[in-house]
């Protein structure tokens, strides 16, 4: 939900279509099966026009960063996902994190358990959901950390919405009908980082999601927030988005 109508548009961001220089850490928090999709397996593996939701994952982010590495949390049939990289994509810099007890926890403890496995201080944390492309990928603010809003949600593929002022989130709340928040988070700066670890480390938060974290996190830290509406970011977290994304 807006309280002004300053938001830093793609257009305008200055991270345009140009690569990142920095060396980013991309975070794919894909533990979960999609809503009642589990007979198709882990979500990273889900085929779309004959490639995998994770090889178009990775192909936009190579596109994007030159120095890059991908930290993968898998949780259901995490044995799959494993066997998977380790056959297509052994030339990737790709190391793969699971959390055993993704039905019993939440994004947060994915988070955690991939903050461990890097020491790097700037970090994009992506749902594994995500159809990431090199557009999307490249509209976020990688000078702050920031999070990325779009306007549509026909098909109400995202449910967060954010309170901004300013270019500034002050929030996320449920059940507003516009800035829907594309569930990516970029982490900027050693002390950011610090902090958003010492939040998904906190025992209250292992059942929470990633939005509450944030909330929490604002608490000492600025987040911008860019509108990449004209990215037409996608979900697949069903077989009707599926379908229309094989379409």
């Amino acid at each position: 939900m807006r309280n002004d109508k300053y938001i830093i548009s793609a257009k305008s961001a200055e991270v345009k279509n140009d690569r990142v220089k920095d060396y980013v850490t991309v975070v794919l928090l894909g533990e979960n099966h999609g809503h009642r999709m589990k007979s198709y397996g882990p979500i990273p593996l889900i085929k779309i026009n004959n490639k995998t939701l994770l090889e178009k994952q990775v192909e936009a982010i190579k596109a994007v960063f030159p120095r890059h590495e991908i930290i993968l949390c898998s949780g259901f049939d995490a044995k799959k996902t494993t066997e998977y990289v380790k056959k297509n994509l052994k030339k990737e810099n790709i190391r793969i994190v699971e959390n055993q007890l993704h039905y019993n926890s939440n994004c947060c403890e994915s988070a955690r358990l991939c903050l461990n496995n890097t020491s790097n201080n700037k970090i994009l944390i992506c749902s594994g959901n995500i159809l990431l492309t090199p557009s999307y990928l490249s509209a976020i603010d990688y000078k702050k950390t920031s999070i990325s809003v779009q306007q549509d949600n026909i098909k109400s593929e995202f449910f967060i919405s954010a309170i901004v002022n300013k270019n500034k989130l002050q929030s996320f709340c449920l059940g507003e009908k516009t800035d829907f928040w594309t569930e990516t988070l970029y982490l900027n700066g050693d002390n950011v980082v610090d902090q958003f670890y010492t939040i998904v480390s906190n025992p209250d938060f292992k059942n929470k999601f990633m939005f509450e974290a944030i909330n929490e996190l604002l608490r000492n830290h600025q987040v911008t927030v860019t509108d990449v509406t004209n990215q037409k970011v996608v979900k697949l977290n069903n077989i009707k988005t599926l379908k229309r994304i094989k379409k």
